[in-house]
């Protein structure tokens, strides 16, 4: 008796377990394409999905540190793809970014991590350059000047130096060598 009452309860549970199972899997998890990741503010990149809800509405968001901007909503077809152009507004700063594709209920469906980047121009300066083109110009970077810094690497490199030195012509070292191995070097 008691077998029959655990198997059904152990069937039931597996009945209840897989109900809730398709109503968590509520929505596919498509995926979303792009030919880089590398996307530049202002410009349009074509992008493709695919394995979506078919016929389904898809909005596309932006997400960053400084939170989330709305790109564009999205139907796919019949077979769950879709092909456009996508466009990067100007106004991002440049930085690490998440692609999401949200479904109509707010459910992330597909994500996707890309970096923006700013703009670049041929005839003028370009973050902070002089030039557009490689130079072999320095840069200009900022030097640690404090005289107890260097003063301190000096004395330390001297005195390890001078510590092995004083290792190195013990008297007695060679004798005590001698001991230790039997009188074999």
């Amino acid at each position: 008796m008691r077998i029959h009452h655990a198997l059904a309860i152990t069937v039931a549970s597996a009945v209840a377990l897989l109900a809730t199972t398709d109503a968590l899997n509520a929505h596919e998890h498509g995926i979303l394409k792009l030919a880089k990741r590398e996307l530049v503010a202002g410009d349009s990149v074509p992008l493709f999905g695919e394995k979506f809800a078919h016929r389904g509405t898809i909005t596309l968001f932006l997400t960053g540190i400084r939170g989330k901007v709305r790109l564009q909503q999205i139907r796919a077809d019949e077979k769950g793809a879709f092909a456009v152009s996508l466009h990067i507004p100007g106004d991002r700063s440049p930085g690490a970014y998440r692609l999401v594709a949200v479904a109509p209920d707010g459910d992330e469906v597909a994500s996707l991590d890309v970096s923006v980047t700013m703009r670049s121009t041929l005839h003028g300066p370009t973050m902070g350059t002089s030039e557009a083109h490689p130079t072999a110009a320095p840069l200009p970077l900022e030097r640690a000047r404090s005289l107890w810094v260097s003063w301190g690497a000096a004395l330390a490199i001297a005195l390890s130096l001078i510590g092995g030195v004083l290792l190195l012509r013990r008297p007695g070292a060679e004798s005590r060598t001698k001991v230790a191995t039997g009188g074999r070097c």
